[in-house]
């Protein structure tokens, strides 16, 4: 469970501040066992869809890369060159789209239990509005995880 959470971010042009939107952020929360876990983001990147993730910790790494428009590399004396990232959403999460159709199917034809909860919905929440809590006043929010 979340404990604290502190977040920092800009708007990267005059039209995107007027309408509240923050294209640049860090967020730092602090679990309850200790754990402490940073998201950064940017609304742009030019060089593809940019969207990554490491754990690391005292035993080891795990990381998920970005994925490519097509596995294609070339290596040179100029470095190694391959495409751009896979374009969007539609693009990059086919197969988790496909999942989820298929436990929605599962769950009205057949009865099966909806694997998200509603209690894991709210706590997403909360964690969200902790965010933009302490972006906007520059403070740590602690949430209440009783």
């Amino acid at each position: 469970e979340v404990e604290s959470v502190y977040a920092s971010g800009t708007s990267s042009d005059e039209e995107l501040k007027e309408t509240g939107v923050i294209d640049n952020a860090t967020m730092v929360m602090k679990f309850k066992k200790g754990t402490v876990v940073t998201l950064t983001l940017s609304r742009g990147a030019n060089y593809g869809y940019d969207q990554r993730c490491e754990i690391f910790g005292s035993k080891g790494l795990a990381s998920v890369k970005n994925i490519s428009e097509d596995a294609s590399e070339l290596s040179n004396e100029f470095g190694t060159h391959r495409p751009k990232w896979a374009h969007s959403f539609p693009q990059r999460f086919e197969m988790a789209f496909g999942q989820e159709l298929d436990a929605f199917a599962d769950t009205l034809l057949l009865g099966k239990e909806w694997p998200v909860k509603e209690k894991d919905c709210v706590a997403v929440q909360k964690v969200c509005d902790a965010a933009l809590e302490s972006c906007v006043n520059g403070n740590v929010v602690y949430l209440d995880t009783q």
